[in-house]
């Protein structure tokens, strides 16, 4: 069974709402990311994945590719 879990992330630097497919796309076509939010508003990004599959400590590597600095990471939601 997978291990459904969320997380925060916090971004610096992403403005408007065509950032949004830029970090998008850095876990588009991953298997273990079941859903993705973006709020550039609150400069924040909510992924929801299979703990089993990925960490997140992983997803923070793939984030950052796309150029963004993710500065915080608040606790598995």
């Amino acid at each position: 069974m997978a291990a459904v879990q969320k997380a925060l992330f916090k971004v610096v630097g992403m403005y408007c709402t065509t950032c949004k497919p830029i970090v998008e796309k850095q876990l588009k076509g991953e298997q273990a990311i079941k859903k993705i939010d973006i709020d550039f508003m609150t400069d924040s990004v909510i992924v929801e994945y299979d703990s089993s599959l990925i960490t997140k400590e992983e997803i923070k590597e793939k984030l950052e590719r796309s150029g963004y600095q993710f500065v915080r990471r608040a606790a598995t939601m």
